[in-house]
């Protein structure tokens, strides 16, 4: 141990550019780290915006009411509202809501705007005697993808 003391207070020749260059380095390394830290802590104090799409220009695009929106999304009329107000949405709430919306864009390859809603919540003997939004809600999405499809292509009833 006295001779690392020794060699720490007289570093061998050569070894002091390394030592600089590791110190210069560090230094660079903690301001970065402090660069960073700042952008954490500012991006926490930003109240969280909501990813989901616009929920209430969905909901009234298809003509639907917040407890029907409310039913096919596995959640309250009380969470509808909130979203609609700007609230943050899990990310559960917001997958679905944009499988709806993904659901809502392919339709309207297909048929006019006015019926999409009607369309969804209508039973169909295709679906077993439930609606499309039955089984969006469900979460069987596959079934109601595979029937646009056939849609859109004219293929097998």
């Amino acid at each position: 141990t006295k001779l690392m003391k020794v060699e720490a207070a007289n570093p061998p020749k050569g070894s002091m550019p390394r030592l600089k260059r590791l110190e210069n380095q560090r230094e660079r390394l903690k301001a970065q780290l402090q660069k960073v830290t700042k952008a954490i802590m500012k991006v926490e104090k930003e109240p969280m915006k909501s990813t989901a799409p616009s929920l209430s220009k969905l909901r009234k695009d298809l003509g639907w009411t917040r407890a029907q929106m409310a039913t096919i999304m596995n959640a309250s009329e009380r969470g509808v509202v909130n979203w609609e107000a700007g609230e943050p949405m899990s990310a559960v709430y917001g997958a679905k809501a944009r499988e709806i919306q993904s659901f809502y864009n392919e339709l309207l390859e297909i048929m006019g705007q006015a019926e999409i809603g009607r369309w969804l919540s209508t039973e169909m003997d295709e679906f077993d005697g439930h609606s499309p939004a039955d089984l969006i809600k469900k979460g069987e999405t596959g079934r109601v993808w595979t029937s646009l499809f056939y849609l859109r292509t004219g293929m097998p009833e």
